[in-house]
């Protein structure tokens, strides 16, 4: 191995440090104060409308929950009243407790063209216990009731 001459170094080797520094801040490196600040604003946008989003979404896929609970007690109502052949004369109102929530479902019977058919609407809403009171309606439905054979 042959050991190189003083001469042989490239001209940087000998420059002095102060140089090498001095040429480091005058040459641009690096984000300016503006385009950081710019950057973040950015950010900060994105982020916003990516927490709204999500917010949306998780609301949307709890309502479409509390649909689903409440379409499943409309229809266990239903199948009650087909199973004991009830009748139903005007309205009735009643609370039941299911699926971990309490449910207020309100029945509206009408005439139809056959007496011995009648159209059953279920209205099924959430109900608030602590301020004992009927929130919106989360589920309607609507089937034909037989009477009760004699």
């Amino acid at each position: 191995m042959k050991i190189k001459a003083l001469t042989d170094l490239p001209e940087k080797a000998f420059r002095p440090a102060e140089w090498s520094c001095s040429a480091r801040f005058n040459r641009v490196s690096g984000f300016t104060l503006l385009e950081v600040m710019v950057a973040l604003a950015i950010f900060a946008v994105a982020a916003i409308a990516l927490t709204k989003i999500a917010m949306q979404y998780t609301q949307a896929t709890s309502n479409a929950i509390l649909r689903t609970k409440a379409q499943f007690v409309a229809m266990n109502e239903v199948a009650m009243m087909e199973i004991n052949k009830e009748w139903l004369d005007g309205t009735q109102s009643k609370q039941v407790t299911s699926q971990g929530e309490t449910w207020q479902i309100d029945k509206k019977a009408q005439a139809t063209i056959s007496p011995k058919i009648q159209r059953i609407e279920l209205q099924v809403s959430l109900f608030n216990v602590d301020q004992d009171k009927v929130e919106a309606g989360i589920s309607h439905l609507v089937f034909f009731n037989h009477p009760k054979e004699s």
